[in-house]
């Protein structure tokens, strides 16, 4: 469960930055998540919008790069690897000074505070609370050039641990990586409850869809296939081999480099994948590769596993560019999915940034309430993220009307004289 995430000096925040998914109040028919020890509700669902280029992506972008920082700062970053942080570059004094993190969530039914600084070449501090009765407990508080400073609840072997940590990676990352069993829960919460899916991870997302379909037969796959009224009544995957001797090749290099893949056989090595969808029509079933697909369906082919998965597990799921390939209708049910208690049982969450304002429109199939709704603009190069809620919005108000309107702000600005260069450009050709 996501409650919180802050950024600061990070691609365009350049100041403090912070989005919560708590809920202003409980939502009757909405699946809302009591926060533990807490009189606070979770939403389900988050939306983000606003224009191109108005730094929606970048909140998503740093909300990755935490995650990624927990995952691999210890055993995958370089040891005098520069951190690969991104300060805000349109302030020079900027570059030099600390980008900041910070995220609350739940993890096996605890609330944490996890956070950290940064410059380019160390971590500068690093931080770890829990609210196992509603206050603050301090686990671990870490500052560049002093020992750590462990909180009393803390066990195990934290001096063995302190001693590996780099400047360049996290305690939490080289904890987890020492197998410290009272700090897998929160490592495990970045690893397996955070999922962010963009353009670049696809085909692992497109796996995850394979693996629900073949080794769990999931019915809900094929359910949401049909559903989303793609005109495809079945998908079929198959492993693309290699030749034996290229194969046998590529496990005994495999074999060389990991000592722990002893067991790799070259029946496993594969060339990537085959994927068919069947259509059909009039009677008669038609096969089509992925690639002869639209867009759309293998957008929606490449997100329904990650779907399933996140609703079964309670997990949270991060779109990028939610609308991107996507019809609204198809998005706005999507996003039904997670606000219906119904669909969504186990408290999973949908964090999106779009730009489609017919989501928030009144004859939107899954309404978003205000508080689940935040705006981006750029002033002077810099994004502003904030609330609906910080504007006084009647029930009945057509948002979307109001929100294409500039009531809200977060909107694009045109300007006509920058045009009348491209009008005078394209007229001189025939002239």
């Amino acid at each position: 469960m996501l409650l919180r995430f802050a950024v600061a000096n990070f691609a365009s925040f350049r100041d403090e930055t912070e989005l919560t998914i708590i809920a202003e109040k409980r939502h009757e028919g909405l699946a809302v998540q009591r926060v533990p020890r807490s009189p606070q509700w979770a939403l389900p669902v988050a939306g983000i919008f606003g224009p191109n280029a108005a730094g929606k992506s970048n909140f998503i972008h740093a909300l990755a790069f935490v995650r990624g920082a927990v995952l691999n700062s210890h055993q995958r970053w370089r040891p005098r690897a520069d951190i690969p942080r991104r300060p805000f570059l349109l302030d020079p004094g900027k570059a030099k000074e600390p980008s900041e993190f910070t995220v609350e969530f739940v993890a096996e039914g605890v609330r944490y505070e996890f956070g950290f600084t940064c410059n380019s070449k160390e971590f500068l501090s690093e931080w770890l609370y829990a609210y196992p009765e509603g206050r603050p407990r301090k686990i671990y508080d870490r500052k560049s050039g002093s020992p750590i400073d462990f909180g009393p609840t803390l066990l195990g072997q934290k001096a063995q641990v302190e001693r590996m940590v780099r400047p360049n990676s996290l305690f939490l990352s080289a904890a987890a990586a020492n197998n410290h069993k009272q700090l897998l829960p929160v490592f495990d919460w970045f690893s397996d409850d955070l999922r962010i899916a963009w353009e670049s991870n696809f085909e692992a997302r497109l796996r995850e869809t394979r693996h629900y379909l073949e080794r769990h037969e999931s019915k809900a796959i094929l359910a949401l296939l049909k559903y989303a009224d793609l005109g495809v009544s079945d998908v079929s995957f198959s492993d693309v081999k290699l030749p034996p001797e290229q194969a046998a090749r590529i496990a005994e290099l495999i074999q060389q480099l990991d000592s722990d893949a002893v067991d790799v056989s070259p029946d496993e090595i594969s060339a990537g994948m085959d994927v068919e969808l069947s259509h059909v029509i009039e009677g008669r079933e038609f096969k089509l590769p992925l690639e002869l697909e639209s867009s759309g369906t293998r957008t929606w082919l490449g997100i329904v596993g990650p779907i399933i998965s996140t609703l079964m597990h309670g997990c949270v799921l991060v779109i990028d560019e939610l609308d991107a390939r996507l019809h609204h209708h198809l998005s706005a049910q999507f996003i039904r999915l997670f606000q219906d208690p119904r669909t969504n049982p186990h408290g999973a969450q949908l964090l999106f940034n779009t730009h489609d304002a017919a989501l928030l429109g009144p004859d939107a199939v899954a309404t978003l309430r205000r508080d689940q709704v935040w705006l981006t603009e750029k002033v002077d190069g810099a994004t502003s993220l904030y609330p609906l809620t910080d504007y006084k919005v009647r029930s009945i108000e057509n948002v979307e009307k109001r929100y294409l309107g500039g009531r809200y702000g977060g909107l694009p600005f045109f300007d006509e004289e920058i045009l009348e260069v491209v009008v005078s450009e394209v007229e001189a050709v025939g002239s």
